[in-house]
């Protein structure tokens, strides 16, 4: 390894050496001397800081500043605004959710929802939803159990508390609590020909829910359900369910079938399309009714006739 230019080997075709500058070496070498052999232009001197006198100091400051002085905070000390992703509608919507219960134990703390269950059981009894029977050794026993619900107003307040018993379906067995669960419902083309419909001639459109549809429901099959807890009942004695339950496989197409045996009863006439669509013609005019499960819309010329049915 060559410390200098000079050790650099010349060609021969080449009598000159090819670097003609002054000797400068790459790395010192072990034999190099002290730095005090080297040549003045050689000699490097380490910088000199000079003493800044209290009168260098500018005017009004007690000391000086030292950029290497980490004792003050380095964060700026202006008030910062908050996040605009805080004022969200999820964000917001999420922050301000209410707690709903998810069990019995957790429900029965609050009178609220004490409130909520009591109406529950007081509508089912007012409908006859059961009647307390014994247990067949030759029958299953369904389970049930509450569901809580808030509902809200549009401005997020709270408009009730919501406690409704459903059955637990997953319990029940086919071809002995239950046969068929088909249930038509409104196509979603039915939807969008009636809405054009409504458009085209200028028809008046409404729209109505049933509460509680499932419970309008009858069951042809015998379904025995666990008493819900809360319900005051004798010992031994288990629920024989009457009417539809919230829940049960079948309750969709017990109510769907309610529902359409009763409407023909005005007049109406289910269209071979979609059996979801009824119709009613008369001297007065026409009105169209689609149905979703407990949803459904109402139209037509016939105003007396809307007004009648509603």
């Amino acid at each position: 390894m060559f410390t200098s230019f000079f050790e650099f080997k010349v060609s021969p075709s080449h009598q000159t050496p090819i670097f003609t500058n002054p000797p400068f070496e790459f790395f010192p070498s072990d034999d190099v001397g002290s730095t005090d052999e080297l040549s003045n232009d050689q000699t490097t001197t380490a910088p000199v800081l000079e003493d800044v006198s209290s009168a260098d100091v500018a005017p009004g400051t007690n000391e000086i500043e030292n950029p290497l002085d980490t004792s003050s905070s380095s964060h700026p000390t202006r008030v910062r605004n908050p996040p605009i992703r805080l004022q969200d509608y999820y964000c917001f919507s999420t922050l301000t959710s209410l707690h709903e219960p998810q069990c019995y134990k957790e429900a029965s703390l609050d009178p609220q929802w004490q409130q909520a269950m009591k109406e529950e059981l007081q509508a089912l009894k007012k409908t006859c939803t059961w009647d307390l029977v014994n247990l067949l050794t030759d029958k299953t026993l369904v389970g049930c159990k509450w569901v809580y619900k808030i509902k809200t107003c549009s401005d997020g307040s709270v408009k009730r508390y919501k406690a409704r018993l459903v059955a637990k379906g997953f319990t029940q067995e086919y071809g002995v609590d239950y046969k068929e669960t088909f249930t038509p419902i409104a196509c979603l083309t039915t939807v969008r020909s009636l809405l054009a419909i409504v458009v085209v001639c200028k028809l008046k459109l409404f729209q109505m829910d049933v509460k509680n549809a499932f419970f309008n429901g009858d069951l042809e099959e015998e379904v025995y359900m666990e008493p819900p807890l809360r319900l005051t009942h004798p010992p031994n004695k288990v629920c024989r369910l009457r009417l539809a339950l919230y829940g049960l496989k079948q309750s969709p197409r017990a109510w769907f079938a309610k529902f359409s045996s009763t409407i023909t009863e005005f007049g109406f006439t289910s269209n071979p399309h979609d059996t979801a669509l009824f119709v009613h013609k008369s001297a007065q005019g026409m009105v169209l009714l689609l149905i979703y499960v407990d949803d459904m819309i109402i139209t037509g010329d016939d105003v007396l006739g809307i007004d009648e049915l509603k």
